[in-house]
């Protein structure tokens, strides 16, 4: 079965979209929770454009219906292991933030160093999966 290149684009632009108003928000507001929770979105969003690339319908897919990325992320690198490898770690962290989204006991306390890393890694996976997506033809 070939690529699904339309589907791809798809969740790539909604990735593209969190990402831009993470960037936005935090020059805006400065309000470090919501940036890191939408890079966390935008990051979720990208890598599960590369399976739909490799025609995995992430709605058909009950194990892929997760906010963990590095769950999303290993099934990703059955396809491109050495392009995704590098990212495992930052995926870990990255998921931590969507966490952030509710209430809790004990709260992250989420620091600008926090966001700075979540913005520049969901940026640079973006770019990557941007390029592998731009390369299929």
């Amino acid at each position: 079965m070939g690529k699904n290149k339309p589907a791809a684009e798809i969740w790539l632009i909604k990735a593209k979209e969190d990402l831009a108003f993470a960037k936005a928000g935090w020059q805006e507001s400065k309000i470090a929770s919501v940036a890191c929770v939408l890079s966390q979105q935008a990051t979720e969003k990208a890598l599960k454009a590369l399976l739909e690339l490799e025609n995995i319908s992430i709605e058909k897919t009950p194990s892929l219906k997760t906010h963990r990325l590095v769950d999303i992320i290993e099934e990703c690198k059955k396809y491109y292991p050495q392009k995704l490898e590098a990212f495992i770690d930052d995926c870990e962290k990255l998921t931590v933030y969507y966490f952030d989204r509710y209430p809790a006991e004990i709260p992250l306390g989420i620091t600008e160093e926090d966001v700075t890393f979540a913005l520049n890694t969901a940026d640079k996976i973006l770019q990557l999966v941007d390029k592998i997506i731009s390369e299929e033809t």
